[in-house]
């Protein structure tokens, strides 16, 4: 008789996978602190903060990015350091302490400023403007989005357009100024569309699902459901029917 093994659910695979690198990183720490290689101990501990931050474990990520940190300021890597300040806030962001989350971008912000880090500015800016759309400051979440929007062009980053033009929506629609959320998600479509990312293109059709309902115009919100299974030529139709249950109850948060 053929055994067959018990399929793993994907979520559950990447843990695995996660606390796979994480012992690794573990093992490759130890060597870098017997042989003296500070540089290499460094960037083992941010790679353990990235990891157990995409575990979810905040708390330890912190820990790991602080330790990183420290480091990077001993041997006096800038450009470094500035990456650090912009992992700790990431990680305050998501155990919810938005305010520390904008004190570490303003650091890592400085610090890209000084180097001329543009494309660092850039996500500082973004970084910063969504910590503040979450503590409900909308108006100067919007300017943080045109400032990482302005860079964004300048550099031709445009997955970076793309997203400082779905940011600048999420904002709007917070504002409840439904017209320019759909303006700024239909321009981060066009963009996701032209670079071939699906996910993207994913996400804006629901930003868009989400602004059309807001506005009661649910036959405008289901077209771009049905886009979004043409474009990805898959049965959409469970996604279609959570969102319409999501409008008849309450309307969820745009999608980042």
């Amino acid at each position: 008789m053929t055994k067959y093994k018990k399929q793993i659910p994907i979520e559950e695979r990447e843990r695995i996978e996660l606390k796979k690198q994480i012992e690794s990183y573990k093992n490759s720490l130890k060597i870098a602190k017997e042989i003296g290689d500070t540089k290499g101990e460094s960037n083992c501990y941010t790679n353990l903060g990235i990891a157990y931050r995409s575990l979810g474990n905040f708390k330890k990520a912190i820990e790991y990015h602080k330790n990183s940190l420290k480091i990077k300021k001993e041997i006096g890597d800038t450009k470094g350091e500035s990456a650090c300040y912009t992992n700790l806030g990431v990680a305050y962001y998501y155990l919810g302490d938005f305010k520390k989350a904008i004190e570490f971008n303003e650091n890592s912000l400085k610090i890209a400023k000084e180097i001329g880090d543009k494309a660092g500015e850039s996500k500082c800016y973004g970084n910063l403007g969504v910590a503040y759309r979450n503590l409900g400051n909308f108006r100067i979440a919007i300017g943080f989005h045109e400032d990482s929007l302005k860079i964004a062009k300048e550099i031709g980053d445009k997955a970076g357009e793309s997203k400082c033009y779905t940011n600048l929506g999420v904002a709007y629609d917070g504002l409840g100024n439904f017209g320019k959320a759909i303006e700024f998600h239909e321009n981060s479509l066009k963009i996701f569309k032209e670079i071939g990312d699906k996910a993207g293109e994913l996400k804006c059709y629901t930003n868009l699902d989400i602004a059309y309902g807001r506005r009661n115009n649910l036959k405008k919100a289901n077209e771009y459901i049905r886009k979004a299974k043409e474009e990805e030529k898959e049965d959409l139709s469970e996604l279609l029917e959570n969102l319409t249950a999501k409008r008849t109850a309450k309307r969820e948060s745009p999608k980042l």
